[in-house]
């Protein structure tokens, strides 16, 4: 999907580099899943997927203009794996709920308890 428009799913980037030194030098390609966890103009959040397209946890934002180049490729086969992902995902982008402190009290510094009698 070249300079196209972002979308929401799974996304397959393409990497080459090169192995090795002089005569023994290979071209290596390597192939990562990822499944988007935002979607704006701007910038894409997403997870990168293992072999069996299992959340791995780690997250990367990359710039839209990125993921739609063309070392991208959006997967429209694999939009019913990313709806069995969406529940999971959308868990991982929710805020983080936080306890709230609790204020110490006069007798905070006091110790209790039947030893203190």
């Amino acid at each position: 999907m070249s300079g196209g428009k972002p979308q929401e799913g799974i996304y397959l980037e393409t990497k080459k580099n090169i192995i090795g030194t002089g005569s023994t030098a290979k071209v290596a390609e390597y192939r990562n899943f990822w499944a988007t966890l935002k979607v704006d103009e701007a910038v894409m959040e997403m997870v990168l997927l293992d072999d069996s397209f299992g959340l791995t946890g780690i997250r990367e934002k990359f710039p839209t203009e990125v993921v739609t180049g063309p070392n991208w490729l959006f997967v429209e086969q694999g939009q019913k794996k990313y709806q069995q992902l969406k529940q999971k995902l959308e868990k991982l982008s929710a805020p983080k709920q936080t306890k709230p402190t609790q204020k110490p009290t006069k007798d905070s510094g006091k110790k209790s308890g039947w030893w203190t009698k």
